[in-house]
């Protein structure tokens, strides 16, 4: 069964987001069709999308609206979107989300879709409604209907580093984390590598999500540590070397990894190139045909990547700080 849906995305980020959205299309549904993509908003239309599977899943989408009317953002076309709307003779309350700069106010398209809901004899309850509707508002279209999935911000908030178990400086939000697992499109039981894992940020992520984890670090004492963050988790952490990993040829169905900017990698590897090189062809050898890899650095490494043999889907820039700006390379 197909049907229409609008992802509020996150404004956190200028271009993950969507991207987000987009591999969890290729998880969740049978096939999508992207309708319109607009800033913050991105409609399409999709078959027997699992909206339990995404909603679990998400982390740079706010929400998302199975859309059951739309119309033209001006006071006429909400109205008659209103006016167009299926729904039980229950009481109702309106909530619109305004994305972009659209020529209508928030409180402006639940004002006039309530008022055409009221005209039809429909009651409003703000407190305890019988039926909420939810309006997603672009520059181009409103979209009426109800959220169907939600971002767990909460669970993001309470998994913040400093407040896990075993810490280290540096280590990547939770938030951020979830989403580069998502850009490599790994599904339920499938096995994602991190070679350089760390305190096993990626790895708690994935796990939450049914992926099956494997990490790689050259440290023992941070195995040890990391073990502590991913306790009840189907994960496996292991102390070696990235350039040469203990895998079989093709054994990893994906791949993420936010390799080591700092002194200890110099100590380690005798150059940072010299890690980069050993650790990418070693990826590339353990990586299924056609395996995604997500690779982040502090610097371009696109040549990098295509000597040893990946095509780079995209990559995406996040300011860290203003000495620290990552590089995150979408790579297949």
């Amino acid at each position: 069964m197909e049907a229409r849906y609008a992802f509020e995305l996150s404004g956190e980020h200028p271009t993950i987001p969507r991207s987000e959205a987009l591999c969890l299309l290729e998880v969740t549904s049978a096939g999508y069709r992207v309708v319109s993509s607009l800033g913050r908003a991105l409609v399409v239309d999709a078959r027997e999308l699992d909206l339990s599977l995404l909603g679990g899943r998400m982390a740079m989408i706010h929400q998302v609206v199975e859309v059951s009317a739309e119309g033209d953002p001006t006071p006429s076309g909400a109205a008659e979107a209103a006016r167009s709307l299926d729904l039980p003779m229950k009481s109702y309350r309106v909530r619109a989300t305004r994305l972009g700069d659209p020529p209508l106010a928030s409180d402006e398209v639940e004002r006039l879709v309530g008022s055409a809901l009221w005209k039809r004899g429909y009651e409003a309850d703000l407190s305890d409604p019988g039926i909420e509707i939810r309006a997603i508002v672009t520059e181009d279209r409103i979209y009426l209907g109800r959220e169907v999935a939600r971002a767990d911000r909460a669970g993001f908030r309470a998994r913040r580093p400093h407040l896990k178990p075993f810490f280290y400086p540096g280590t990547m939000l939770p938030k951020l984390a979830r989403a580069l697992v998502n850009l490599t499109c790994a599904r339920e039981g499938e096995l994602l590598l991190d070679p350089f894992a760390g305190t096993g940020g990626f790895l708690v992520e994935a796990g939450m999500m049914a992926v099956r984890g494997l990490g790689v670090d050259v440290q023992g004492r941070i195995v040890r540590g990391a073990l502590t963050n991913l306790e009840g988790l189907d994960c496996t952490l292991i102390v070696g070397d990235a350039m040469s990993l203990p895998l079989k040829d093709g054994s990893i169905d994906a791949a993420v990894s936010d390799a080591p900017y700092g002194r200890s990698a110099l100590i380690q590897a005798g150059s940072r190139d010299e890690l980069l090189a050993g650790s990418l062809a070693e990826l590339r050898r353990v990586l299924i045909p056609g395996g995604r890899m997500i690779f982040v650095d502090d610097r371009p490494v696109g040549e990098f990547l295509e000597d040893a043999g990946f095509n780079i889907i995209e990559v995406h820039k996040e300011r860290v700080h203003r000495s620290l700006t990552r590089e995150i390379s979408v790579c297949r």
